[in-house]
């Protein structure tokens, strides 16, 4: 079955499955931390840099031909992907309370809401790589008769689930279920496998900058934009074979934390709660491709043995990236730029591995 093409089928187990998915980090965090959810401290360290251009040419030139130039300007560290994907969550939360301040007639607070999303908006836009894209078609004698230059960025941001509180999506939830009701999809619990929130930045920015616009004189209407934020901007994928990873980067999470604080039994434990669900995920990889997931295993264990040692919390980061790598990623969905030897099996496009 091929998830990722029915979008009925993402409403119907995303609803049921996300307040599951995130309970179970919370759980993890609550067996060994007493209660409190790893978040990292985020660091902006990305250095600009510009990739290698690529340019393309196709057209016989008897009459035409055309030239197509590609150029990449950014690089997204894992630290900077960690905080784009924090910061995106935030303007969730943003959407939301604007929204529940608009139902309430307090359009003040909302518009309050309202600029402070659009701001972090700007916040991501300006960590994320651009590519720019020039077209350029000449004639037979080489005069340039059409050029035209595209901005593009990778504007899916996944939301991990270690960032997202399940009071911050119950709106998002209500909202497809709103609008699954007006197309007559029943909405039901599903066997939990993984679910993937990801926000559609460049739908969300358009309709805050619209509720905006609209919330002076029409608020009803500004509502309605806000309405289909929740609805159309944020969407849930689903892939059978990331749900241990999601499991996997919560243990890490935790483990970081209590490093951090010296506490290195609670490290430890937690450490092994991740490898025992890599051990699971490496099973569900096809005979061949798990080499990179035992290598992380066989870090992991000796990282227990050495784990009071200076610079265990910001190793275990680093196997948080690794471990973010492998999700099957859509098109045009953000993800961390900085080469990572070991993300071999990993960050394959949903399609293809969906065949599997």
């Amino acid at each position: 079955m091929k998830l990722n093409n029915s979008r009925v089928l993402r409403w119907t187990i995303g609803i049921g499955a996300l307040t599951t998915v995130v309970c179970a980090g919370y759980l993890t965090a609550t067996l060994y931390a007493t209660g409190a959810e790893a978040q990292p401290e985020e660091k902006a360290t990305s250095a600009s840099k510009t990739s290698n251009p690529t340019s393309i040419s196709t057209g016989s030139g008897k009459q035409y031909k055309t030239t197509v130039e590609r150029k990449t300007e950014g690089d997204l560290a894992g630290e900077d992907f960690r905080q784009a994907s924090l910061l995106t969550s935030r303007v969730v939360l943003h959407l939301n309370k604007a929204a529940l301040y608009l139902g309430g007639e307090k359009n003040d607070q909302a518009r309050q809401e309202l600029e402070s999303g659009l701001s972090l908006i700007g916040i991501v836009r300006r960590l994320l790589p651009t590519t720019t894209v020039t077209t350029i078609v000449r004639d037979n004698e080489g005069k340039e008769v059409y050029r035209y230059v595209d901005r593009v960025q990778e504007d899916s941001i996944p939301l991990h689930e270690g960032l997202v509180a399940v009071n911050m999506m119950e709106p998002i939830t209500d909202a497809k279920q709103g609008e699954a009701a007006v197309h007559g999809v029943r909405l039901a619990d599903a066997e939990l496998i993984h679910t993937s929130v990801l926000v559609k930045l460049d739908y969300v920015e358009s309709k805050l900058n619209r509720a905006l616009r609209l919330l002076k004189d029409k608020p009803e209407d500004a509502l309605a934009q806000l309405a289909l934020a929740q609805s159309q901007g944020v969407d849930y994928v689903v892939n059978k074979h990331d749900d241990p990873l999601v499991k996997v980067q919560m243990a890490l999470q935790v483990a970081e934390r209590m490093s951090e604080e010296g506490r290195e039994e609670a490290a430890k434990a937690n450490l092994q709660i991740a490898k025992n669900y890599l051990e699971f995920y490496r099973g569900l990889l096809p005979s061949g491709e798990s080499e990179h997931v035992s290598k992380l295993e066989g870090e992991i264990t000796k990282l227990q043995s050495e784990i009071g040692r200076k610079g265990a919390a910001s190793s275990i980061r680093g196997y948080w990236d690794r471990v973010a790598s492998w999700f099957v990623r859509k098109p045009g969905e953000m993800h961390a730029t900085t080469a990572n030897p070991d993300a071999s099996g990993g960050s394959k496009d949903v399609a293809a591995k969906s065949e599997k």
